[in-house]
Protein backbone atom coordinates (compact mmCIF):
# COMPACT_ATOMS: atom_id res chain seq x y z
CA UNK A 1 0.00 0.00 0.00
CA UNK A 2 1.34 3.27 -1.38
CA UNK A 3 1.88 6.12 1.42
CA UNK A 4 -1.41 8.05 -0.06
CA UNK A 5 -3.46 5.03 0.49
CA UNK A 6 -2.16 4.18 3.76
CA UNK A 7 -2.83 8.05 4.82
CA UNK A 8 -6.60 7.63 3.44
CA UNK A 9 -7.16 4.55 5.46
CA UNK A 10 -6.24 6.02 8.28
CA UNK A 11 -9.49 8.23 8.93
CA UNK A 12 -12.58 6.40 9.84
CA UNK A 13 -15.96 7.32 10.09
CA UNK A 14 -16.97 9.15 13.94
CA UNK A 15 -20.03 8.01 14.57
CA UNK A 16 -22.65 6.10 13.56
CA UNK A 17 -26.79 6.37 14.32
CA UNK A 18 -28.04 2.66 15.60
CA UNK A 19 -31.30 3.53 16.65
CA UNK A 20 -33.82 1.26 16.22
CA UNK A 21 -36.28 0.56 13.21
CA UNK A 22 -38.99 2.90 13.00
CA UNK A 23 -37.40 4.58 15.64
CA UNK A 24 -36.66 8.22 13.58
CA UNK A 25 -32.99 7.88 12.41
CA UNK A 26 -33.97 8.79 8.93
CA UNK A 27 -35.61 12.38 10.75
CA UNK A 28 -32.43 12.63 12.27
CA UNK A 29 -29.90 12.06 9.86
CA UNK A 30 -31.93 14.40 7.82
CA UNK A 31 -31.62 17.21 9.95
CA UNK A 32 -27.54 16.19 10.58
CA UNK A 33 -27.18 16.68 6.96
CA UNK A 34 -27.56 20.71 7.33
CA UNK A 35 -24.78 20.76 9.63
CA UNK A 36 -21.71 22.26 7.69
CA UNK A 37 -19.14 20.41 10.24
CA UNK A 38 -21.01 17.24 9.61
CA UNK A 39 -20.90 14.89 6.71
CA UNK A 40 -23.35 12.02 6.89
CA UNK A 41 -22.80 8.84 4.18
CA UNK A 42 -24.63 9.33 1.06
CA UNK A 43 -27.10 6.59 1.22
CA UNK A 44 -28.81 6.57 4.89
CA UNK A 45 -28.13 3.46 5.68
CA UNK A 46 -25.09 1.69 3.83
CA UNK A 47 -25.23 -1.42 5.65
CA UNK A 48 -21.51 -1.40 5.84
CA UNK A 49 -21.13 -3.85 9.03
CA UNK A 50 -24.33 -6.33 8.40
CA UNK A 51 -23.10 -6.86 5.54
CA UNK A 52 -22.00 -11.23 5.81
CA UNK A 53 -20.73 -11.33 2.07
CA UNK A 54 -18.41 -8.63 2.78
CA UNK A 55 -16.51 -10.21 6.03
CA UNK A 56 -16.45 -13.62 4.88
CA UNK A 57 -13.15 -13.54 3.56
CA UNK A 58 -12.07 -11.72 7.00
CA UNK A 59 -11.36 -7.97 6.95
CA UNK A 60 -13.44 -6.23 4.05
CA UNK A 61 -11.72 -3.63 2.04
CA UNK A 62 -13.58 -0.45 3.30
CA UNK A 63 -12.60 1.67 0.19
CA UNK A 64 -15.74 1.31 -1.51
CA UNK A 65 -17.39 2.14 2.05
CA UNK A 66 -15.51 5.36 2.53
CA UNK A 67 -16.13 6.52 -0.71
CA UNK A 68 -19.60 6.90 0.79
CA UNK A 69 -18.07 10.12 2.32
CA UNK A 70 -15.88 11.57 -0.42
CA UNK A 71 -13.17 13.66 0.91
CA UNK A 72 -15.14 14.61 3.77
CA UNK A 73 -13.05 12.09 6.21
CA UNK A 74 -10.67 13.44 8.33
CA UNK A 75 -11.96 16.93 7.20
CA UNK A 76 -15.37 17.03 8.81
CA UNK A 77 -17.46 14.39 11.44
CA UNK A 78 -18.24 11.98 9.18
CA UNK A 79 -21.46 9.84 10.60
CA UNK A 80 -24.11 7.20 9.14
CA UNK A 81 -27.56 6.04 10.02
CA UNK A 82 -27.97 1.99 9.57
CA UNK A 83 -30.21 0.97 12.88
CA UNK A 84 -29.80 -2.75 12.39
CA UNK A 85 -26.44 -2.45 14.00
CA UNK A 86 -27.44 -2.74 17.46
CA UNK A 87 -29.42 -5.48 16.57
CA UNK A 88 -27.16 -7.27 14.67
CA UNK A 89 -24.87 -9.65 16.69
CA UNK A 90 -21.88 -9.92 14.73
CA UNK A 91 -21.67 -5.78 13.89
CA UNK A 92 -21.18 -4.22 16.95
CA UNK A 93 -17.79 -6.22 17.18
CA UNK A 94 -17.02 -5.51 13.59
CA UNK A 95 -17.49 -1.78 14.21
CA UNK A 96 -15.17 -1.96 17.34
CA UNK A 97 -12.11 -3.70 15.62
CA UNK A 98 -12.87 -0.96 12.47
CA UNK A 99 -12.76 1.90 15.17
CA UNK A 100 -12.60 1.50 18.84
CA UNK A 101 -13.09 5.21 19.59
CA UNK A 102 -16.44 4.75 17.50
CA UNK A 103 -19.40 7.24 18.70
CA UNK A 104 -22.94 5.86 19.03
CA UNK A 105 -26.12 8.11 18.62
CA UNK A 106 -29.03 5.35 20.08
CA UNK A 107 -32.98 6.60 19.58
CA UNK A 108 -35.23 3.57 21.28
CA UNK A 109 -38.58 4.16 20.55
CA UNK A 110 -41.89 2.28 22.76
CA UNK A 111 -41.45 -1.58 21.78
CA UNK A 112 -44.58 -2.16 21.41
CA UNK A 113 -45.52 0.66 19.27
CA UNK A 114 -41.85 0.22 17.29
CA UNK A 115 -43.46 -3.75 16.50
CA UNK A 116 -46.85 -2.01 15.06
CA UNK A 117 -44.93 0.44 12.97
CA UNK A 118 -42.54 -2.78 11.52
CA UNK A 119 -45.56 -4.81 10.66
CA UNK A 120 -47.68 -2.51 9.09
CA UNK A 121 -44.45 -0.93 6.90
CA UNK A 122 -44.56 -4.72 6.16
CA UNK A 123 -48.04 -4.90 5.61
CA UNK A 124 -47.87 -1.75 3.19
CA UNK A 125 -44.49 -3.22 1.45
CA UNK A 126 -46.35 -7.04 0.24
CA UNK A 127 -43.71 -8.44 2.84
CA UNK A 128 -46.59 -9.51 5.00
CA UNK A 129 -49.40 -10.70 4.86
CA UNK A 130 -50.49 -12.21 8.61
CA UNK A 131 -52.30 -10.13 11.10
CA UNK A 132 -50.54 -8.42 13.33
CA UNK A 133 -50.87 -10.93 16.42
CA UNK A 134 -50.69 -14.44 13.98
CA UNK A 135 -47.30 -12.41 12.93
CA UNK A 136 -46.33 -12.17 16.69
CA UNK A 137 -47.25 -15.50 17.91
CA UNK A 138 -45.06 -17.01 14.76
CA UNK A 139 -42.22 -15.13 16.23
CA UNK A 140 -43.02 -16.30 19.81
CA UNK A 141 -42.61 -19.64 18.40
CA UNK A 142 -39.84 -19.15 16.90
CA UNK A 143 -37.57 -17.87 19.69
CA UNK A 144 -39.18 -20.13 22.09
CA UNK A 145 -38.11 -22.95 19.76
CA UNK A 146 -34.51 -21.08 18.53
CA UNK A 147 -33.12 -19.12 20.96
CA UNK A 148 -31.10 -16.27 20.14
CA UNK A 149 -32.49 -16.20 16.69
CA UNK A 150 -31.74 -13.60 14.65
CA UNK A 151 -33.39 -12.93 11.18
CA UNK A 152 -33.01 -10.20 8.98
CA UNK A 153 -36.72 -10.11 7.38
CA UNK A 154 -39.60 -8.45 8.45
CA UNK A 155 -40.53 -10.72 11.13
CA UNK A 156 -38.40 -10.07 13.98
CA UNK A 157 -41.19 -7.58 15.50
CA UNK A 158 -40.33 -8.96 18.82
CA UNK A 159 -36.53 -9.33 19.37
CA UNK A 160 -35.75 -5.52 18.19
CA UNK A 161 -37.51 -4.29 21.18
CA UNK A 162 -35.34 -6.17 23.39
CA UNK A 163 -32.87 -2.43 24.14
CA UNK A 164 -31.56 -3.64 27.22
CA UNK A 165 -29.78 -6.99 25.91
CA UNK A 166 -28.69 -4.99 22.59
CA UNK A 167 -27.21 -1.86 25.05
CA UNK A 168 -25.15 -4.95 27.85
CA UNK A 169 -23.73 -6.23 24.74
CA UNK A 170 -23.03 -2.93 23.07
CA UNK A 171 -21.55 -1.48 26.33
CA UNK A 172 -19.29 -4.58 26.68
CA UNK A 173 -17.24 -3.68 23.90
CA UNK A 174 -17.16 0.41 23.84
CA UNK A 175 -17.29 3.06 26.69
CA UNK A 176 -20.41 4.17 27.96
CA UNK A 177 -18.87 7.77 27.41
CA UNK A 178 -19.11 6.74 23.60
CA UNK A 179 -23.13 6.39 23.82
CA UNK A 180 -25.76 8.84 22.92
CA UNK A 181 -28.91 7.04 24.32
CA UNK A 182 -31.92 9.20 22.92
CA UNK A 183 -35.69 8.33 23.31
CA UNK A 184 -37.45 8.99 19.47
CA UNK A 185 -40.56 10.84 21.18
CA UNK A 186 -37.54 13.51 22.26
CA UNK A 187 -36.60 14.35 18.73
CA UNK A 188 -40.51 14.13 17.99
CA UNK A 189 -41.85 17.03 20.86
CA UNK A 190 -37.96 18.77 21.51
CA UNK A 191 -36.19 18.80 18.28
CA UNK A 192 -34.23 21.77 19.15
CA UNK A 193 -33.08 20.33 22.29
CA UNK A 194 -32.39 16.90 21.26
CA UNK A 195 -30.44 17.88 18.11
CA UNK A 196 -28.22 20.77 20.92
CA UNK A 197 -27.31 17.33 22.97
CA UNK A 198 -26.39 15.25 19.89
CA UNK A 199 -24.56 18.16 18.61
CA UNK A 200 -22.88 18.63 21.69
CA UNK A 201 -21.74 14.45 21.95
CA UNK A 202 -20.26 14.73 18.69
CA UNK A 203 -18.45 17.81 19.39
CA UNK A 204 -19.67 20.27 16.73
CA UNK A 205 -21.22 24.00 16.85
CA UNK A 206 -24.74 25.08 17.17
CA UNK A 207 -26.83 25.07 13.92
CA UNK A 208 -29.93 26.89 12.94
CA UNK A 209 -33.51 27.08 13.46
CA UNK A 210 -34.33 23.24 13.82
CA UNK A 211 -38.31 22.32 13.14
CA UNK A 212 -39.67 19.11 14.45
CA UNK A 213 -39.34 16.40 10.78
CA UNK A 214 -41.11 13.36 10.66
CA UNK A 215 -39.67 10.51 8.09
CA UNK A 216 -41.02 7.44 7.09
CA UNK A 217 -44.10 7.87 8.87
CA UNK A 218 -46.96 5.11 7.90
CA UNK A 219 -50.22 5.18 7.26
CA UNK A 220 -52.27 2.57 9.57
CA UNK A 221 -55.55 1.04 8.21
CA UNK A 222 -56.31 0.67 11.91
CA UNK A 223 -54.92 1.90 15.45
CA UNK A 224 -53.03 -0.87 17.12
CA UNK A 225 -56.05 -2.92 19.57
CA UNK A 226 -55.95 -2.05 23.23
CA UNK A 227 -55.84 -5.59 24.09
CA UNK A 228 -52.77 -6.50 21.63
CA UNK A 229 -51.38 -3.61 23.04
CA UNK A 230 -51.26 -5.07 26.73
CA UNK A 231 -50.38 -8.06 25.44
CA UNK A 232 -46.98 -6.89 24.40
CA UNK A 233 -46.81 -4.82 27.14
CA UNK A 234 -46.77 -7.51 28.99
CA UNK A 235 -44.52 -9.47 27.29
CA UNK A 236 -41.86 -6.63 26.72
CA UNK A 237 -42.07 -5.38 31.08
CA UNK A 238 -39.55 -7.63 32.14
CA UNK A 239 -36.83 -5.79 29.12
CA UNK A 240 -38.58 -2.48 29.79
CA UNK A 241 -37.75 -2.87 33.81
CA UNK A 242 -34.01 -3.94 33.20
CA UNK A 243 -33.56 -0.85 30.67
CA UNK A 244 -35.02 1.15 33.20
CA UNK A 245 -32.30 0.35 35.48
CA UNK A 246 -29.62 0.21 32.80
CA UNK A 247 -30.13 4.00 31.82
CA UNK A 248 -31.74 5.67 34.96
CA UNK A 249 -35.11 6.57 32.69
CA UNK A 250 -38.47 6.80 34.33
CA UNK A 251 -40.55 4.59 31.46
CA UNK A 252 -43.82 4.08 33.19
CA UNK A 253 -45.12 5.47 30.12
CA UNK A 254 -44.30 2.46 27.86
CA UNK A 255 -45.97 0.34 30.20
CA UNK A 256 -49.29 1.28 29.67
Amino acid sequence: MNDGARSAMDHRVDFVIGGVQKGGTTALDRILRRHPDIAMARSKEPHMFDDERAFNGGVPDFATYHDQWGDSLGRRVCGEATPIYCWWPPAAPRISDYNPAMKWVLLLRDPASRAYSHWNMGRSRGLQTQPFEAALDREVRDLVERPGLYAKNSGSFLSRGFYAQQLERLFTLFPRRQFLVLRSDWLRNDPARTIGSVLEFLGVGPMGPIEATKSNVGNYREALDPGTRAKLVGFFEPEIRRLEALLGWDLSDWLR
